[in-house]
């Protein structure tokens, strides 16, 4: 995962999985998918998959999704992404479009809660 300034990808609280929003950035820190949603979605849920791993954790553990977008006719794209990622897992979804996200490039952020177990 590409680091970030002021926070952590993730954190534990007691058997969850708090994954904070995740944007279209490569491991090296590069954008992908420049003005394309779908893309970049597609690159969100693999960071998504690669937090999720590091935790033991997998699709099947997310409990909830919120999808943040930018533009309403970006949905489509995005909800394949989703349903390419969770396959048959349905987790509760809300979902938000904003003016914008936190740099211009940002077409999507999604973030996921995953519970890991009482262990």
């Amino acid at each position: 995962m590409h680091p970030v300034a002021g926070y952590h990808h993730a954190a534990i609280a007691g058997g969850m999985l708090i994954v904070a929003g995740q944007v279209a950035r490569d491991p090296q820190g590069n954008w992908v998918g420049a003005g394309d949603a779908g893309a970049q979605a597609a690159q969100v849920y693999r960071n998504i998959g690669l937090i999720l791993a590091e935790a033991g954790a997998g699709p099947d553990n997310v409990v909830k999704i919120t999808t943040i977008m930018i533009d309403r006719a970006d949905g489509p794209a995005i909800t394949a992404a989703r349903r390419a990622f969770f396959g048959e897992h349905r987790p509760p979804h809300t979902g938000f479009i904003v003016n914008g996200l936190g740099s211009p490039e940002v077409r999507v952020e999604v973030e996921v809660v995953a519970w890991l177990g009482d262990g």
